[in-house]
C-alpha cells in the first residue's frame, strides 16, 4: 500500500484553530476541521457531511463509502471533533458499529506505555544498536509488532494506513542514511536523533500525546532483535508481571466485564490519573 500523507503537507491533525486553509466545498476558511479517513483531505465538518448526504440521496441503496470530492478515494467515515486527546468518527453508513475489542495481549501492551520510557535500554544496549548501524538491517518481526502496537494505542482494528505510512517513512530514512554513509561520516547520536524525529513527525497525527513514548518503544524493539513473544517476555520479567495469559493486563485495570466492553471509540490516551481540579 502506498504511503499516505495528511493533505496539504500538514504534519498534524488540525484542532480547528488554524483558519488559513479554505474548505474545498464552501471556499471559505475551514470551520470545525474534519478529515476523510482514507485520503485525509480536510473540509468543514458541516460541508463534507452535507456533501455526503447529497451524494447518498442520488442512489437507491444506502452507501457504505463515498469518494472524496478532491481525489475520488473511497472513504467510510469523517474524522472530526479532535480536542487534543481524542476524536470522533461520523460514518457514511450510520448502521456501521464499532466491534473491535482489544485482546489481552493488546491490553497488556497498552499498560507497558505507562512505564518509564527506556527502562529496558540497558538490557538491549540501544547505543550499540546505533553504533553498529543495525537500523539498516531488515527486521522480519517489525511489521507484525508495529501492527499490534498501533491497534493497542489507537484502539482500531484497521490500522493499515498508519502502518504502511510509518514503514514507508522508516524505509526512506534507512535509504537516506545508507546513501549519506557513503558520502560523509555521521555520528550514531545524529542518526538516532534524526530517526526519532522523522518517526515522531509521521506518527504524531495519529498517536498525538503518545507519540514520543511510542517512538521510544519502536527504537527499543528494533534494538532488541527479538520477536514479539521474546520481547514481551523480557518486559514481563523486568516488570514482574506473570507470563500466564490469564493474568496479562490484570494490574491497574478495571473488572474483566469492563475490559470486554472496550470498543473502538478512538481514545488513544487512557490516562490513569487526572490532575486535581484545584
Amino acid at each position: 500500500m502506498a504511503t499516505k500523507a495528511i493533505a496539504g503537507g500538514s504534519s498534524s491533525i488540525d484542532d480547528g484553530s488554524d483558519r488559513e486553509d479554505a474548505c474545498p466545498i464552501c471556499l471559505t476558511p475551514i470551520f470545525q476541521v474534519s478529515y476523510l479517513d482514507t485520503c485525509f483531505h480536510k473540509f468543514c465538518f458541516k460541508c463534507i457531511k452535507q456533501w455526503i448526504k447529497v451524494v447518498s440521496s442520488k442512489v437507491s441503496k444506502q452507501l457504505s463509502s463515498v469518494k472524496c470530492p478532491l481525489c475520488k478515494t473511497d472513504n467510510i467515515s469523517i474524522i472530526h471533533n479532535f480536542d487534543g486527546y481524542s476524536f470522533d468518527r461520523h460514518y457514511v453508513n450510520r448502521n456501521i458499529t464499532d466491534g473491535f475489542v482489544l485482546t489481552k495481549e493488546q491490553r497488556y501492551r497498552l499498560q507497558c506505555y505507562y512505564t518509564e520510557s527506556g527502562f529496558l535500554a540497558d538490557v538491549f544496549d540501544v547505543s550499540r544498536f546505533w553504533k553498529m548501524k543495525k537500523i539498516l538491517q531488515p527486521n522480519r518481526w517489525f511489521e507484525a509488532w508495529l501492527r499490534r502496537e498501533l491497534q493497542a494505542l489507537m484502539q482500531e482494528e484497521d490500522v493499515d494506513i498508519v502502518l504502511h505510512h510509518l514503514i514507508g517513512v522508516m524505509d526512506s530514512f534507512c535509504k537516506r542514511t545508507e546513501e549519506r554513509h557513503k558520502q560523509e561520516a555521521r555520528s550514531a547520536e545524529t542518526n538516532q536523533e534524526q530517526f526519532k524525529s522523522v518517526m515522531a513527525e509521521a506518527a504524531r497525527p495519529f498517536l498525538m500525546a503518545r507519540t514520543d513514548r511510542f517512538v521510544d518503544e519502536v527504537e527499543l524493539f528494533l534494538a532488541s532483535g527479538l520477536n514479539m513473544e521474546a520481547y514481551d517476555s523480557m518486559y514481563k520479567q523486568r516488570l514482574g508481571w506473570s507470563n500466564n495469559r490469564r493474568e496479562i493486563g490484570a494490574a491497574n485495570e478495571a473488572s474483566e466485564e469492563e475490559e470486554e466492553n472496550i470498543r473502538t471509540r478512538v481514545t488513544p490516551y487512557l490516562f490513569l490519573f487526572e490532575e486535581d481540579s484545584d
